[in-house]
């Protein structure tokens, strides 16, 4: 296919849908992140490296031994039952209690997002995310022309307070939200924590609201200190278990290549989402699911969590030293307990898209903030991944970015 298009011959014939449909800055970015002279902060991939390829060779030998001819060749929609019960074993570490005809796997979280963005989003409906928010969920709700209302958050979590206030002036409307979208844990992209009275608040708030909660919970297991918080699945499960979609993947528990995700939710729902893996991929790959079962049938994944865990925190800890030690009078940044990101916000009059030419040029990536707003806010703002870099390479990578900060910071002001 050629690399030039001047003309397209069939413009008159897509439908309106692809007219918000968005490329995402991550995806573009991670072509250029994959040189190996690039110093990145831009991509969150996980350090797959840290795996034990030797173990991981023997599980794809024992699935393929074992019922092989079953093992490739198409699967229910809904999902390999026997790996579904290890992911209840992983869920019940977060506190969460449930059975496998309660749990839908995808391939990864992000079809899982669109998929729930397809069920319930029809064109003109209003959806509630954070602000920041993860711009693959932006980019699906997006895709199926939902309007976006966007909440600020703090260090906290997204601020009940602007969402109680909202909520009650679209009930005024009698302007019904489909859901409230939330990254309770070490979100991405700004890395802060909902709290726990927040986690009871938002929802007490959609019960009272009649609103779904989807909660995305990638990270929740990746904590590097602190004392774990319920996830709001559990909370919703100690009462009528009605408000709350629980998604997640095993991209950061196991590695993304295997594009393995799961939802949780009441089975009227559940019934729906099958029909739209149906109409999509039929069903998702039986054979990474029976692979993944192997692997979260050794008791040693546990092991394999701490170790990555070893490896994220120290990378945190030297970025957020580094970014002290260069840019503590100049700019501020989120510190979050897990996860792989860090929200970096520079001066009002500083572009961080602007920024981002100059940083590659020094073999630097990282991701620019606008990507993860509806409309294009963020323009001082960054996301910092330091899960991918080495902690030589990330203090080398933050002193680079940071001197030229200061170098635009300097000019600026020697217009004024």
């Amino acid at each position: 296919m050629s690399k030039k298009i001047t003309f397209d011959y069939w413009a008159d014939l897509y439908s309106n849908r692809t007219e918000f449909m968005f490329s995402s800055e991550i995806r573009d970015l991670l072509a250029l992140s994959a040189r190996p002279d690039i110093i990145s902060f831009a991509g969150g991939l996980p350090e797959v490296r840290a795996q034990n390829f030797q173990k991981l060779e023997k599980y794809v030998k024992r699935t393929l031994k074992s019922d092989g001819d079953i093992n490739i060749q198409y699967g229910c929609s809904d999902g390999y039952y026997p790996f579904k019960t290890k992911l209840i074993d992983v869920m019940r570490l977060e506190g969460i209690e449930t059975v496998e005809e309660d749990i839908i796997t995808t391939t990864g979280g992000q079809q899982a997002l669109d998929l729930l963005a397809k069920i319930f989003i029809n064109p003109g409906d209003t959806v509630i995310t954070e602000s920041p928010a993860y711009t693959g969920a932006l980019n699906s709700f997006k895709s199926y022309e939902a309007k976006i209302i966007d909440i600020p958050v703090d260090e906290n979590g997204i601020d009940i307070s602007i969402l109680e206030k909202k909520l009650k002036e679209l009930e005024k409307k009698k302007i019904q939200i489909k859901f409230i979208y939330l990254v309770p844990n070490f979100s991405n992209p700004s890395g802060v924590t909902l709290s726990f009275d927040r986690r009871k608040k938002v929802l007490e708030l959609a019960k009272k609201h009649r609103i779904i909660i989807l909660e995305d919970n990638p990270y929740g297991m990746l904590r590097y200190e602190g004392k774990p918080i319920p996830t709001i699945k559990e909370l919703d499960i100690r009462g009528d278990n009605r408000n709350v979609i629980y998604l997640s993947t095993l991209s950061k528990l196991l590695a993304p290549g295997f594009r393995i995700g799961w939802i949780v939710a009441p089975h009227p729902i559940l019934e729906k989402i099958s029909l739209g893996v149906q109409s999509t991929i039929l069903c998702v790959s039986t054979f990474t699911q029976r692979i993944a079962y192997e692997y979260f049938s050794d008791p040693s994944w546990v092991d394999n969590i701490k170790r990555f865990k070893g490896i994220y925190s120290k990378r945190r800890d030297i970025m957020l030293k580094t970014l002290k030690g260069n840019l503590s009078s100049i700019a501020s940044w989120s510190k979050p307990k897990g996860g792989f990101f860090i929200w970096l916000k520079l001066p009002d009059y500083l572009s961080t898209k602007e920024i981002l030419a100059d940083a590659v040029r020094n073999k630097v990536a990282y991701v620019p903030g606008s990507g993860f707003y509806p409309d294009e806010r963020g323009l001082n703002e960054a996301r910092l991944a330091f899960c991918t870099e080495n902690t030589e390479r990330i203090e080398k990578g933050i002193k680079i970015l940071s001197k030229i900060v200061k170098e635009k910071i300097k000019l600026y002001k020697s217009f004024k």
